[in-house]
């Protein structure tokens, strides 16, 4: 008995030996694959080829960006392979996107390609995947990002042939340490060539640098990138003709003179023993940009400027970042100051919640510009009702003494059964107009054209009738990417979690990328669930389509001409400037106009939607009928005209921007392959120079830099006060103008009409001046819009300066949105 019991627990331990020795193995061959994938980029190679993945820079991403990544493909074995290269991403709503490349290799032979995805927020992995024609996977790699999901980051790209000596930029807190700088080295070699490819970047910083070694395709990716929000600062000293070269025919009012040696004061802040211990000598270069503001200064000398493109900014230091290391290294906030002054508060606050994935400004503002459709498709409800009346007294009363008085009431039912499948018939028929067959597309086209190029940017909503999978095709010369909403707020309250991503899971949208057509595949979306993308295509303005002209503006009235260049006539075309308008209206094909003796309003450009509705027509509506299709194409036309502006103008510029709306309404060149339902509205414009000079004097907004807020709740962004509080402002002037006279233009009445339906009201109250003779503020008459030279004396500080005190006396009106009147300067250069 006892010699079973040993042989039993022998024959245990060989068992138990067994299965631990199966376990060791599985564990072996797992530990390779496990520690390739603990790099972030590397990843398991399988089949035949060989997959190489780099991304972003310096292995480092910013979630809610575009991500570049540079993929290589090698086919080391003896046959040609044919297969499909995608990559797996999650969007910042939680729904999977793939996107998809053709690839085809020869035995041997080696394949580059670099790309730019949309990277979801708060997102920090992606699957990049190649798959044979039978979908079997030849090689993958699982990318874990390095996505800071803690801190917010300024991501400062730095141009210079000394970047060891601007790395006291990296790690500093900017704006009480909301957004913290990490630099990253760049060269002439790795500075891309495409705008995308930038979209990580916050900040380009060019210093001790040539720009003249980069590329003609780097400079323009660098001047897009810029137009769509970067920020450029360059820093000149010593080496600023090299540092401008690239950019100062689009930047320098005036050529640059030498270089001389310059005491600098750097803040009395960051003086030790005296107010002037904060003064360094530094080598500068004045720079002189056209339409910039002052950022910071030393006494009356501008250290940094700043100008507006459109919605991006360039900044401009008289010295080089590279000369002020050792005070930076001592004085951190010094850049920390910087950087705030730069950015501002407003970009400042995007960046933050972007970074945490709560910011969705851009999804929520193309789905209220696309998110309408063709009125023509709504069913005539009285139509329908009168219908069912004549069906109900057929069917009843009338039906039944028809056949009573010639005695058929026996065939009653039937013929009630016989009415009834014609009433069907009939109401199938009279909505074949309002029915869907397939997909359709509501789309809002902008097509910006200057003398060289056209730049179209759509958006695009598309939508299926019916709750299964369905694909389209677009035409493959745009870029299309997808427009999403982030599910920070689902998931802060609990309504979504965000599901797991292993990458084996099917795409809820599928993007194919051929030469012929870009394939758009969706499953698991609803009937009517919209898909928003922004497709963008850049091509030769071969024809020379566009406005021109020669327009003057001074002392709030416009002179000049503008001229249609396109071949079609364009309705409401107007005339932009900073902070005032002038309508033009309706223009055939090649016609010229005089803009003399037309009337100048006044608004806001942040007020985009006052300022649309009255170029439209929309404001004539006050009682909108959706059945009114007058009233619907006026308001179409008012929400993308006011989505252009607050995305495209929304920071000071010195050029007009010439907006106007084609009448071709048979959209759809978007799409590869004909039969799809369109509808939306095309928007076209120009930019043109507007000379702001007249008899040796410039005319100029006090506004092009935000006032400073000595007390008081102020936006400057609207220029607006909020509350009865009183509100004390200091104007900057500009350090290059001797001050002839400052205007205060109160709105014009059709845009405070407007204003008042956005709870907005004028300012009603007392303003005053501080003097800086008695140190006391003296009252104004809010009546008088002028002041001149004599009168402004007391009140200019030798900064050019005007402190104003704001104290509102109408809160039984409202007391919120109180908009302010808008200053303009008239001075000589000095």
């Amino acid at each position: 008995m006892m010699g079973r019991i040993r042989i039993l627990s022998q024959g245990r331990r060989i068992r138990a030996a067994g299965i631990l020795a199966g376990l060791l193995l599985c564990i072996l061959a797992a530990f390779p694959a496990v520690a390739q994938t603990a790099g972030g980029a590397e990843g398991l190679d399988g089949g035949q080829l060989q997959l190489d993945v780099v991304y972003g820079y310096q292995g480092t991403a910013k979630s809610g960006r575009y991500l570049p990544l540079k993929i290589r493909i090698e086919n080391p074995g003896g046959a040609p392979f044919s297969g499909t290269l995608s990559v797996f991403t999650m969007e910042s709503d939680y729904e999977l996107y793939r996107y998809e490349y053709p690839l085809n290799l020869e035995a041997g032979e080696s394949f580059a390609k670099d790309m730019s995805i949309s990277l979801g927020a708060r997102i920090d992995q992606m699957y990049v995947k190649v798959m044979d024609q039978e979908g079997r996977e030849a090689a993958s790699k699982r990318l874990k990002l390095n996505v800071s999901m803690e801190t917010a980051e300024l991501f400062v790209g730095i141009l210079s042939d000394t970047p060891d000596r601007l790395q006291y930029l990296n790690g500093v807190g900017v704006n009480y340490s909301t957004l913290r700088t990490r630099t990253i080295e760049m060269s002439a070699r790795t500075l891309p060539s495409q705008e995308m490819e930038l979209d990580q970047l916050d900040v380009l910083l060019i210093s001790n640098f040539d720009t003249g070694t980069l590329s003609g395709d780097q400079v323009k990716a660098v001047w897009e990138w810029v137009s769509k929000g970067g920020v450029l600062l360059l820093g000149t000293g010593e080496r600023a003709e090299d540092v401008m070269r690239a950019f100062g025919d689009d930047l320098l009012l005036a050529p640059l003179p030498m270089a001389d040696l310059q005491e600098i004061n750097m803040g009395v802040e960051f003086a030790k023993d005296s107010p002037k211990g904060a003064t360094i000598p530094l080598k500068c270069t004045d720079v002189y940009m056209l339409g910039a503001s002052e950022v910071l200064s030393s006494d009356e000398l501008s250290v940094l400027t700043s100008v507006t493109v459109d919605n991006g900014l360039v900044g401009a230091a008289i010295y080089d970042f590279v000369d002020i290391e050792a005070f930076c290294q001592e004085n951190v906030s010094y850049v920390d100051n910087l950087f705030s002054s730069l950015l501002g508060e407003d970009r400042i606050n995007y960046l933050v919640s972007s970074s945490d994935g709560t910011n969705s400004s851009q999804y929520w503002s193309v789905q209220s510009l696309i998110n309408t459709g063709d009125i023509n498709r709504l069913p005539k409800v009285g139509l329908y009702t009168m219908a069912a009346l004549a069906y109900v007294a057929l069917v009843g009363p009338g039906l039944y003494f028809f056949l009573k008085q010639r005695g058929l009431r026996r065939y009653y039912p039937r013929a009630v059964i016989l009415l009834a499948l014609c009433c069907t018939g009939m109401v199938y028929f009279m909505g074949v107009t309002t029915r869907f067959n397939g997909p359709f597309f509501t789309y809002a086209t902008i097509k910006d054209m200057d003398e060289d190029n056209i730049v179209e940017t759509t958006f695009i909503n598309m939508q299926a009738p019916y709750n299964k999978p369905y694909s389209v095709e677009l035409d493959p010369s745009y870029m299309v990417q997808p427009i999403t909403r982030s599910a920070y707020y689902d998931t802060y309250y609990g309504n979504m979690q965000m599901p797991k991503f292993t990458g084996a899971e099917e795409p809820d949208v599928n993007l194919r990328f051929d030469q012929t057509a870009t394939r758009v595949s969706a499953r698991n979306v609803g009937a009517f669930v919209p898909l928003y993308f922004q497709m963008e295509r850049k091509t030769e303005n071969t024809g020379k389509a566009g406005f021109t002209g020669e327009i003057h503006c001074f002392d709030g009235t416009v002179s000049g001409t503008l001229t249609n260049g396109y071949n079609h006539p364009v309705d409401d075309v107007a005339v932009l400037m900073y902070n005032q308008m002038v309508m033009v209206g309706h223009m055939e094909a090649g016609e010229t106009v005089e803009l003399d003796n037309r009337e100048v309003v006044f608004g806001v450009m942040n007020f985009g939607y006052p300022m649309a509705e009255q170029i439209t027509g929309a404001s004539r509506y006050r009682e909108g009928d959706l059945n009114d299709a007058e009233y619907v194409h006026a308001l179409e036309r008012t929400n993308l005209l006011t989505f252009y502006i607050g995305n495209y103008l929304t920071g000071y510029h010195s050029e007009a921007r010439v907006v106007g709306f084609s009448q071709n309404q048979q959209g759809g060149g978007f799409l590869a392959k004909k039969g799809y339902e369109t509808y939306g509205s095309t928007l076209i414009t120009s930019s043109v120079k507007v000379d702001y000079e007249q008899d040796g004097l410039v005319y100029r907004s006090g506004l092009q830099k935000n006032p400073n807020v000595l007390s008081g709740e102020y936006y400057a962004r609207s220029n607006t006060m909020y509350g009865v509080t009183p509100l004390i402002l200091e104007y900057y002037l500009g350090n290059d103008t001797e001050v002839e006279r400052v205007d205060f233009h109160q709105l014009s009445d059709k845009v405070i009409q407007s204003l008042r339906y956005n709870y907005t009201v004028p300012f009603v109250g007392n303003i005053y001046f501080y003097n800086y003779d008695t140190g006391n503020y003296d009252p104004m008459d809010i009546s008088v819009e002028e002041y001149g030279r004599d009168a402004l004396e007391p009140y200019l500080s030798p900064g050019n300066t005007l402190t104003v005190k704001y104290v509102y006396t109408n809160p039984e009106d409202y007391s919120w949105n109180i908009i302010l009147p808008i200053l303009t300067v008239i001075g000589r250069n000095k």
